[in-house]
């Protein structure tokens, strides 16, 4: 937690395969994000779809460029949805190595060394477990490689991370 808390900035470009129910195929994502320390965080998706996702403190904003080039946002505030607040908490929290705000909400479980780490969060809060059943966070030294979401409904999210930049 030290070392990632020594990461002021970052950007990545990343892979992210999604599994659902609803989906017949695994979907893959990719595209680019920038983290800037403690609590920024943009994420542009470039293939399948054109979609921004920005996270600046209390706001996260989605906008979403159909084929056509037409722009839809959706702008959110993090503390009037638990489970949005915490889910992104905890993402944010292990970027910028703050395992007093981890340990709000989640039940923390450490293993490996600093060449090979992860952390395995579980939510504290019943309703948040309703939503999310963990996050694994992996990685080395400063860099986080993987963050995998596995969600009470069976769906599951694995972005694996490749740092072009750190600072």
């Amino acid at each position: 937690m030290l070392a990632l808390a020594e990461v002021k900035e970052a950007e990545l470009t990343f892979v992210e395969h999604r599994s659902s129910s609803f989906l017949i195929d695994q979907l893959k994502l990719t595209g680019t994000m920038r983290y800037l320390a403690p609590d920024f965080i943009e994420k542009s998706v470039q293939t399948p779809f054109v979609e921004h996702i920005k996270i600046d403190g209390d706001r996260l904003s989605i906008e979403t460029i159909s084929d056509r080039g037409d722009s839809k946002v959706q702008t959110y505030s993090l503390t009037s949805n638990a489970v949005l607040h915490t889910t992104v908490e905890g993402i944010r929290a292990t970027l910028s190595g703050n395992l007093a705000v981890l340990a709000e909400s989640y039940e923390i479980e450490l293993s490996g060394n600093m060449s090979d780490w992860s952390v395995l969060l579980t939510p504290k809060n019943e309703e948040m477990r309703g939503h999310i059943e963990k996050i694994t966070v992996s990685g080395s030294e400063s860099q986080i490689k993987v963050i995998e979401t596995f969600d009470a409904d069976g769906d599951e999210s694995r972005l694996d991370l490749s740092y072009q930049t750190i600072k």
